[in-house]
């Protein structure tokens, strides 16, 4: 099983360094958005590596999937963008059409904006909910005593708009971005999301292909749902809230979770090809982990990973 599994890995890093040095030499180009909308080939390698044949057959196997993925994708419409390049890899979907973005949006896709968005404090809001769509980029997180949330953002990689649903004492934020077609081979998406700390917070991150650096020990979070493909992600949480849920569903991943030394913790993992560092954790059962004292803990944080690869190191502060 393991050199199975050592076959996948060097049939998938082998794909991935290719694809990086045939864009940089200028022989294909594309984005990080259309590398992440490629990634269940991961899945498909992984499955074929444990399909019950000769070594030396499940690598063809695997080398034929990438190429009529190649061939796929030189071929497609969708994917192909000017005459400069043979081959143009772009990533785009039209789910969001039916939301009131336009084509003027879609002609500023490419163009440098500087955004920043806000939603005003209201002392009567005791729980919020952030939908974020992240999407790919590099994102951070910060404290202000000002405003709900305030996001400012830089970059060429479309607009964001953000809309706010107010039920009593709660309120659900939603951070979307308007438009997915990205065109240019450079993309940059740099943004810093600042939170005011009084509400108890709901995060709901669709990562993408995104970098990702959230310090959220100054908040009460109640629960972390990220869905992503490809991303790195970095949580610093405090003990500020009872309880705290955390669920991760990735293709490939590298994460670093920090927890202070006064809060119980449990971590669950079921994954492919996981490295794991979990410092100051014990063994309870399989693919289970717990700090000592975790049953009796005033607070706790859950940990849930699920993922096809992925590095978890989660270190106590």
């Amino acid at each position: 099983m393991a050199a199975q599994y050592k076959s996948a890995s060097g049939v998938i890093l082998f794909t991935i360094g290719l694809l990086f040095l045939l864009r940089n030499l200028d022989v294909i180009c594309f984005s990080w958005g259309s590398f992440f909308s490629l990634w269940p080939i991961i899945l498909v390698i992984l499955g074929i590596s444990l399909l019950p044949l000769k070594e030396v057959i499940r690598i063809i196997l695997a080398f034929v999937v990438i190429i009529l993925t190649i061939v796929f994708v030189a071929n497609n419409p969708e994917f192909k963008n000017n005459e400069r390049w043979p081959w143009d890899w772009t990533w785009r979907s039209d789910r969001y059409n039916d939301r009131g973005w336009n084509d003027e949006d879609e002609e500023q896709a490419d163009e440098w904006n500087d955004q920043q968005l806000y939603e005003s404090f209201d002392s009567a809001i005791n729980n919020a909910v952030l939908d974020f769509d992240a999407v790919a980029g590099e994102f951070t997180m910060s404290e202000n005593s000002e405003y709900l949330i305030k996001f400012d953002r830089e970059g060429n990689m479309g607009k964001y708009y953000l809309e706010a649903d107010n039920a009593g004492s709660a309120v659900v934020l939603k951070l979307t971005m308007g438009n997915r077609s990205f065109k240019s081979r450079n993309i940059s998406n740099k943004a810093t999301i600042s939170l005011h700390p009084q509400p108890v917070w709901d995060l709901k991150i669709d990562a993408g292909a995104a970098k990702i650096d959230f310090d959220l020990s100054p908040f009460k979070v109640d629960r972390i749902d990220v869905d992503g493909g490809a991303f790195d992600m970095k949580l610093k949480l405090g003990d500020k809230h009872d309880n705290t849920d955390v669920r991760l569903e990735t293709g490939a991943s590298s994460v670093t979770i920090e927890i202070p030394e006064t809060v119980g913790c449990e971590v669950r993992t079921s994954t492919f090809l996981t490295s794991r560092n979990l410092e100051g954790f014990n063994k309870t059962s399989n693919g289970a982990y717990q700090t000592d004292g975790f049953d009796s803990a005033s607070k706790k944080i859950t940990i849930k990973l699920d993922a096809a690869i992925s590095s978890l190191i989660i270190k106590r502060y």
